[in-house]
C-alpha cells in the first residue's frame, strides 16, 4: 500500500524529539488530538456509525530513535488517511460488513501485534509511553501481557511540549481556521441586523456560510444565545427555538475543526435596534478586555499578564472578570497555557491564543457581552488573525 512517509512531517519529528529526551523508546498515541498532529492527517471526531462500529479509534506507534511510525485505524478510514498521513504503515481494524461477520476487538489486537513486530518490539525491554486518558482498557492490559519487561510512561506531557510551539504548517492551518470564523461571524453580524428570526434559523445561515468558506462540512461547537440567556455562561447552550426581539443580545462562541485545527471566537451584537447605555457598557468592556489581553501577548510576558491585562480593563468598566481570559489553541480547542491569574508560564514567538473574557448580569439579568478573537505571538508582538468586526463598539 502506498504510504506518504514521514519525510516533512515536522511535527512528529518534535514528538519524537520529546519521547527521545524523557527516555522512551517509543510511544503509543491514542487521542484524536495527538493522532492527528503527529500524522498530518485530520482524525474524524467520534461521532456517529463508524464510532459505533468501531472497537477503538486510530492508534500510532511512534520510534523515538529513527522515523518510523505506524498507524492502526478503523478500515472504514484507510481511504482518508492515506491521501494525508505522513506515517510509514497501515494496520486496519475491522468495522462493519454488511455481509460477513466481523471480529473487531481481535483485529484490533491482531493489527497492534503486527505493528509491534514490524516495529522490532519482540520481547525484550524498553519504555513505551502512552496516553493514559486515551488509551482503551483493552489495548493497555495487552501491551502490559505483551511487554511485561517494558517500562510505560505518560507521553500526555510530552506531546503537549511538543505542541506548545506552531510550526508554519500548522499556523497556516490556524489562518484558514480563522478565516473560517471570519465568515460564521460576518454572517452572525448581518443575522443581527433584524429581529423575528429563530435562533435556529440564524444558526443555520451562520453555518451555511462556515461552510462554504471551509468548502466543506466541518464539526461546529459552542453557543449561540438570545436575549436573557445572553446573561449567564451554561456554555455549550444553543441555538434555541426562540424568536428574537429588537433590543435582544445575540452572543455567539463558536468553535470550529477545519483540518484538523480549531478556530473559537466570540461576538456579540445587539439585534434590530442600537445598544442600550448599559448593553454598550458591558460589550464595550468586553472588547477593551479582548484587545488588552492581546496586546498582553508579546515574548517574554507571562500567561497571567494577559489575564491581569484583562482584569484591568473590566476593572475600569466596574465590571469584574467572569471567567478566564483565553487559553492557546491548536489541534484541539483548548490548549495549555490559558490566560488565568495562576498561570505564569512565558508567552513565545509562534503560540496562537484564543482571547475570550467576558462580563454578564447573572440570573437576573437580560444582558452579557464576551469578546474573543484568534491572536499569533510573533518576534515583534501580537499579530490579530480574526478580522471580523465588533458587534459593539
Amino acid at each position: 500500500m502506498t504510504s506518504l512517509g514521514t519525510s516533512g512531517n515536522e511535527e512528529l519529528a518534535k514528538a519524537r524529539v520529546e519521547f527521545r529526551t524523557a527516555g522512551a523508546d517509543f510511544a503509543l498515541l491514542s487521542s484524536i488530538h495527538n493522532v492527528t498532529y503527529a500524522t498530518n492527517w485530520e482524525v474524524p471526531d467520534k461521532f456517529g456509525a463508524m464510532d459505533a462500529n468501531a472497537y477503538a479509534w486510530p492508534l500510532l506507534l511512534v520510534a523515538a530513535r529513527d522515523d518510523a511510525a505506524w498507524l492502526i485505524l478503523p478500515d472504514g478510514q484507510l481511504r482518508s488517511a492515506t491521501e494525508s498521513a505522513r506515517v510509514s504503515a497501515f494496520y486496519t481494524t475491522a468495522t462493519l460488513d454488511s455481509f460477513n461477520p466481523t471480529d473487531p476487538g481481535g483485529s484490533l489486537e491482531g493489527a497492534l501485534e503486527a505493528a509491534l513486530r514490524d516495529a522490532g518490539i519482540d520481547g525484550g525491554s524498553g519504555t513505551i509511553a502512552v496516553e493514559a486518558r486515551t488509551l482503551p482498557f483493552f489495548v493497555a492490559r495487552y501491551l502490559q501481557n505483551a511487554l511485561s519487561e517494558w517500562s510505560i510512561t505518560e507521553a500526555d506531557g510530552l506531546l503537549q511540549h511538543a505542541r506548545w510551539i506552531k510550526t508554519d504548517r500548522e499556523i497556516s492551518l490556524l489562518r484558514k481556521a480563522s478565516a473560517v470564523s471570519d465568515a460564521a461571524h460576518t454572517a452572525l453580524a448581518d443575522e443581527a441586523k433584524q429581529a423575528g428570526k429563530t435562533e435556529f434559523a440564524m444558526f443555520a445561515e451562520i453555518s451555511r456560510r462556515a461552510f462554504a468558506e471551509a468548502g466543506h462540512d466541518i464539526s461546529l461547537s459552542g453557543e449561540l444565545v438570545t436575549g436573557p440567556r445572553s446573561s449567564t455562561v451554561l456554555y455549550p447552550n444553543g441555538p434555541r427555538p426562540r424568536t428574537t426581539e429588537a433590543g435582544d443580545a445575540a452572543l455567539m462562541d463558536l468553535s470550529g475543526r477545519v483540518n484538523g485545527y480549531w478556530f473559537d471566537c466570540t461576538n456579540t451584537h445587539v439585534i434590530g435596534a442600537e445598544p442600550t447605555a448599559e448593553q454598550r457598557r458591558y460589550g464595550r468592556a468586553a472588547v477593551a478586555a479582548c484587545e488588552a489581553a492581546m496586546a498582553a501577548l508579546k515574548p517574554g510576558a507571562k500567561a497571567s499578564d494577559a489575564a491581569n491585562a484583562a482584569e484591568a480593563a473590566f476593572a475600569s468598566f466596574g465590571l469584574p472578570m467572569a471567567h478566564y481570559a483565553g487559553h492557546q489553541i491548536g489541534a484541539t480547542v483548548n490548549e495549555f497555557p490559558r490566560l488565568v491569574p495562576y498561570d505564569h508560564r512565558t508567552i513565545e514567538p509562534g503560540m496562537v491564543f484564543s482571547v475570550e473574557p467576558g462580563a454578564y448580569q447573572g440570573p437576573d439579568g437580560n444582558f452579557g457581552a464576551r469578546a474573543e478573537k484568534m491572536v499569533l505571538v510573533t518576534e515583534s508582538g501580537p499579530e490579530i488573525l480574526s478580522h471580523f468586526e465588533w458587534g459593539i463598539v
